[in-house]
């Protein structure tokens, strides 16, 4: 709802925003679950296709995965044990992608119902299933393997990963993403603690579901009271040119995801206090 409602006072911040809000509309109508906690309203704004999904509903969902319609018994109504950890850009394989997948090459044709069994048409049992032509365009980017976990230790899991990413690039035609230009560091992890982002982003959501605009001034005294130990003055004019165009570029630009990967690169710092990561930024 923060995302579909937030509007920023700077015309290009608010182009920015837009990209966002339809990236997450698209995401939605793939599949994702609304609750019907988020307002309707919003989201119709933009599309009139998204639906809320009512929480005592005891009729089966259908949705999409992959851009493909998928029927669901039950979704949401009970816990499901059988889960692996994912994340943005390496996810598990699970039962939804398969019944897209199935449905979209059923549909194709590269797979037929026989007598008494399904077969897969045109001599293709051994193709690559990210791999045969007219793949649907909602996973064209994406490339389903198969991991041995128990063979292989991790060192030559990832070296093998490394390699075969490279042909597969080539393989596929997917070029390479250009890396962006957003430099992240611990200076990065400083400014977030020392411009305080989070308690930030708590009041940008107050102005989004309330419909009203905290001052910046007032903001700066609700963040950094005067009698704040071992805080530094910041006033309403800092807040306007520093801080809150800090916190909208995590929101709008790809730094977010550069700060995840960042802290993946440096694990130790999952475990370390942050007044010790204050120092190591000081060094």
């Amino acid at each position: 709802m923060f995302l579909i409602d937030y509007t920023s006072d700077d015309e290009e911040s608010n182009e920015e925003w837009s990209l966002v809000k339809t990236r997450m509309l698209e995401e939605i109508m793939k599949g994702a679950i609304l609750s019907s906690d988020i307002s309707d309203l919003a989201l119709s704004t933009f599309s009139e296709n998204v639906a809320i999904r009512d929480k005592n509903s005891q009729e089966p969902k259908e949705f999409r995965i992959n851009g493909m319609p998928v029927i669901s018994n039950n979704h949401g109504l009970r816990s499901y044990p059988e889960e692996l950890s994912g994340d943005e850009s390496i996810t598990p394989f699970n039962m939804g992608d398969l019944a897209s997948y199935y449905r979209f090459y059923l549909r194709h044709k590269h797979i037929v119902h026989g007598d008494r069994i399904s077969e897969i048409n045109d001599g293709r049992i051994f193709s690559c299933v990210s791999a045969v032509e007219d793949r649907s365009s909602e996973f064209e980017d994406e490339v389903v393997i198969k991991v041995n976990l128990a063979s292989f230790t991790d060192d030559e899991l990832l070296a093998e990963f490394k390699e075969l990413l490279k042909e597969w690039r080539f393989e596929l035609d997917i070029d390479e993403p250009q890396a962006s230009r957003t430099r992240i560091g611990i200076s990065t992890i400083k400014k977030i603690a020392t411009y305080k982002v989070f308690p930030f982003l708590d009041l940008m959501l107050w102005e989004s579901i309330n419909g009203k605009k905290i001052s910046n001034e007032l903001a700066s005294r609700v963040l950094f009271p005067d009698d704040e130990d071992e805080c530094e003055v910041i006033g309403g004019q800092q807040v306007k040119d520093t801080i809150r165009p800090f916190v909208e570029r995590i929101l709008n630009e790809d730094t977010y995801p550069l700060l995840k990967h960042y802290v993946k690169k440096n694990s130790h710092l999952k475990t370390m206090r942050l007044s010790d990561v204050m120092k190591l930024a000081e060094d």
